[in-house]
């Protein structure tokens, strides 16, 4: 009966210890892996300056492995920490490194040019036990912003109820070309028509410098205390913005148009004519 007790009791530890280590063994395969990673970088920069690529990520219990940083489909940088110097530069035409501000969660690149417009992939990876890789991306646009303001143009500065309003909004040179947008009065307004032209120059490796002409067509039905206000915003990938406004006044109704709302009939003027006859 004793040994049967005891048996039973170094079954159950036995049960208890096999159940713990499963419970440690999930856990631990929980806490593995590569989560929260996402990459930041702006969505557009001017050409010619420096960017700056931040790579975030939680290894959870895992040493890193290694981190690579591509263009498309090339690799230009890789951060390996087991080895030394920790930072690879793969030379590509154009893609300047500043290693000095490149590590293991960011890359910078210096006098970035317009043709280094594309897709950026940060690619991190796990060293033992796991060996987990995970890739993010996300696009960069190198442009040439805006030159200027857009130029407004409209048929007169006047309008009354039920007038037609109709203006050009044309943006500055830009590569690519900027977006046009329209506001009466703080409200987003669709535009009528819209055209791409080139500029009078290019600006290398065939890019030219293009604007774009956006027209407004509208029935003048509000005004705000006599005042409506028309914007034109230009905007490049809502990094580049820059914008004109102009305030339109209601037109006051003319005093010979009142009066002639008070004019005289036909039939007046007869009697009128009747009466000095007469005298």
């Amino acid at each position: 009966m004793r040994m049967c007790s005891l048996n039973k009791i170094a079954n159950l530890i036995k049960n208890y210890i096999f159940a713990t280590c499963c419970v440690t063994l999930l856990s631990t395969s929980k806490c593995q892996g590569i989560s929260n990673m996402s990459i930041t970088m702006p969505a557009a920069v001017a050409s010619g300056e420096s960017v700056k690529m931040t790579c975030t990520y939680n290894l959870g219990t895992d040493p890193l492995y290694t981190v690579k940083w591509y263009k498309g489909s090339k690799e230009f940088f890789r951060y390996v920490p087991k080895e030394l110097p920790h930072t690879r530069v793969f030379p590509w035409p154009g893609i300047n490194v500043d290693v000095s501000q490149s590590g293991p969660n960011q890359v910078v690149l210096r006098d970035v040019q317009r043709y280094l417009s594309d897709k950026y992939r940060c690619e991190v990876s796990a060293d033992a036990p796991s060996f987990h890789t995970k890739i993010v991306s996300a696009w960069l646009h190198v442009v040439y912003p805006p030159i200027g303001r857009p130029i407004l143009s409209l048929e007169k500065r006047h309008y009354t109820i039920g007038d037609k309003l109709k203006g050009n909004c044309t943006s500055p040179p830009s590569s690519p070309p900027s977006n046009v947008t329209w506001y009466l009065n703080d409200k987003w307004m669709n535009s009528s028509f819209a055209r791409s032209l080139d500029d009078d120059y290019e600006i290398g490796r065939g890019h030219k410098m293009r604007t774009t002409t956006v027209g407004l067509e509208l029935e003048v039905n509000s005004f705000r205390v006599g005042k409506m206000r028309i914007r034109c915003v230009a905007d490049l990938y809502g990094v580049f913005r820059t914008s004109t406004e102009t305030i339109l006044d209601e037109e006051k109704p003319r005093l010979a148009s009142i009066l002639s709302t008070f004019s005289s009939s036909p039939n007046d003027d007869e009697v009128l004519d009747e009466k000095c006859s007469v005298k």
